[in-house]
């Protein structure tokens, strides 16, 4: 074997190895943080006055430069904001929402259809995490040139008590509460009995200053104790056709994003979005700004409208990264679903996959069913790459011996090969070739099992009771295994694939077969973390594999 070919392997596998390292270190789970090793929050000054002339629209570059992140107006060891006024529950078919009097911010939301475990008495999943302060999403600031002011101390009164919708029902909450500066605030929250789509008009009137621009905070504390690399939470947003991620290489405390056209934004993280969708007049639509802020611990987005003393309407999303559920309250929404480059691919293949799910009614038994199709689909360019490793594997005599002939020469030793394969009519690509036409399809499959919420807490069989996370039978602790259990569907995967190698026709002398017999290990190590569907997809994969080549190898004997 050629020192270039030893290089090419070492390095497949080198990178092999190193994917789920860089996967968690793209990906780390944030830490905890400890409040009282936070410094506390600073007085905020009141907003100066200035001369009555219009006030252009104001940057969050400069509300940035001014003003920390919003805080509690307390000196010393503050109090949670939440913890004064009164509390509002708004209940539908599919979430309990709490929200403050105080601030007029939302202190929780439970999605009903999604406990946190598969535990019978678990809770169900809260999507809002207060900040180390109390700190709460929707949080209202309007900027001038020389000052600013929020809501999240006012003390707003509101129109009604707390709520109870069945679905076709629809109601609102109206808010409303005065600044210290006299600046009057009114929230007005939309409801409808089904979805997780959220109506919110703000307006603000009596501003003691100009002011030029209308911003809304979604502000979180930091996740941490994340069971798998993919559990990720951060900043999302969808800028024009441009999709802003949670990666690490994205986003940046204190970026500034804009001006241009913000269809959304919020946080996510794989399988839940928490999403604010502005609604702007023309001529705003094309000026939105967005900022990105992590204070602490305390993550802030902000998405910056002009403003021209007007009401200012959105629509809050907050639900499961579901298309139909997305779709419903906003086309756009949909692409918080991130496939990558195989959005075109993975999105049809998912809903291939609900589909067969309605007629088994078992996620694993429609995986199955989608891996056969998707393999029945791909039989004929199998069969091709099946026949150019049989003929390869019958040139192997001759290879040898222009190879053992010409080992000094490697010019003529490449064209003597050329002429073998054009004597016996071989196309040395003939195996690869079908393969990379099948790798878009594979890898969009791949990315939709991944981040695919049906797959969540979705059963199997016997010790596989959630899909969307690594199986495990037993709890026997095994380094690199988390959590701890026996791998079952990775090992048989790893073992398929041994099969596999054994009956596929190797090229290249001893030592090269020796090194390629290792990737199933690679394979097996790097697979280990992923989620059961996502196992599950591999493994028939690989058997169905063998049992066409074992099938093609008795038919062409």
């Amino acid at each position: 074997m050629d020192n270039k070919s030893l290089l090419a392997i070492v390095l497949c596998i080198a990178i092999l190895i190193g994917y789920q390292s860089l996967i968690s270190y793209l990906y780390p789970p944030a830490p905890p943080t400890d409040p009282q090793s936070l410094p506390p929050a600073p007085d905020t000054p009141g907003p100066a006055l200035t001369e009555d002339v219009p006030e252009p629209f104001v940057s969050p570059e400069v509300e940035l430069d001014r003003q920390p992140a919003v805080r509690p107006e307390a000196p010393a060891a503050p109090a949670a904001p939440a913890s004064g006024g009164r509390d509002v529950t708004v209940e539908t078919d599919t979430y309990r929402a709490v929200f403050a009097t105080l601030g007029g911010r939302l202190k929780s939301f439970r999605l009903k259809e999604y406990p946190v475990t598969l535990d019978p008495d678990s809770e169900l999943l809260e999507i809002v995490e207060p900040g180390s302060y109390g700190e709460l999403p929707l949080v209202v600031r309007v900027s001038g040139r020389q000052a600013d002011l929020d809501d999240a101390g006012v003390a707003y009164a509101v129109s009604g008590d707390s709520l109870r919708l069945q679905a076709g029902e629809q109601t609102e909450l109206v808010f409303r509460g005065s600044h210290t500066d006299g600046a009057h605030f009114t929230k007005t929250y939309t409801f409808s009995g089904s979805g997780y789509g959220i109506g919110l008009e703000v307006d603000v009137t009596n501003m003691p200053f100009q002011a030029g621009s209308l911003s809304v905070s979604w502000l979180e504390g930091s996740r941490s104790g994340s069971k798998t690399t993919y559990d990720y939470y951060g900043p999302v947003a969808l800028m024009g056709r441009t999709f802003k991620y949670a990666h690490a290489w994205d986003w940046e405390p204190g970026d500034v994003y804009g001006p241009g056209n913000i269809r959304w934004a919020g946080f996510t993280n794989g399988y839940f979005l928490s999403a604010v969708v502005p609604h702007p007049e023309p001529a705003q639509a094309e000026a939105g700004r967005l900022f990105f802020r992590d204070d602490q611990g305390v993550l802030e987005t902000r998405l910056s409208l002009p403003w021209s003393r007007g009401p200012q309407s959105y629509t809050l999303y907050l639900g499961p990264k579901e298309t139909g559920a997305l779709n419903a309250v906003d086309p756009a929404l949909d692409r918080a679903i991130d496939y990558g480059w195989s959005h075109f691919i993975a999105s049809p293949l998912i809903a291939l996959l609900r589909l067969l799910y309605d007629v088994t009614g078992n996620y694993g038994a429609a995986i199955i069913l989608l891996t056969v199709l998707v393999k029945l689909v791909f039989f004929p360019l199998s069969n091709k790459s099946f026949k150019s490793m049989s003929a390869m594997k019958k040139l192997q005599p001759q290879m040898e011996r222009l190879r053992e002939q010409y080992k000094d020469d490697k010019q003529k030793l490449n064209q003597e090969m050329m002429e073998l394969y054009k004597r016996y009519h071989v196309n040395p690509l003939g195996g690869c070739l079908p393969m990379v036409v099948q790798m878009p399809v594979f890898i969009g499959l791949y990315q939709g099992l991944l981040y695919a919420i049906e797959l969540r807490q979705a059963p199997f069989i016997g010790w596989i009771t959630d899909l969307s996370q690594p199986d495990r039978f037993g709890a026997l602790a095994i380094p690199f295994v988390d959590p701890p259990g026996i791998p079952v569907l990775t090992l048989l995967m790893g073992g398929s694939m041994i099969v596999q190698q054994m009956m596929t026709p190797m090229a290249g002398d001893p030592m090269q077969q020796k090194m390629m017999m290792l990737m199933p290990v690679v394979f097996t190590i790097m697979f280990v973390n992923f989620p059961a569907g996502l196992v599950l997809y591999w493994l028939i994969n690989n058997i169905l594999t063998i049992a066409q080549q074992n099938w093609y190898q008795r038919s062409h004997a």
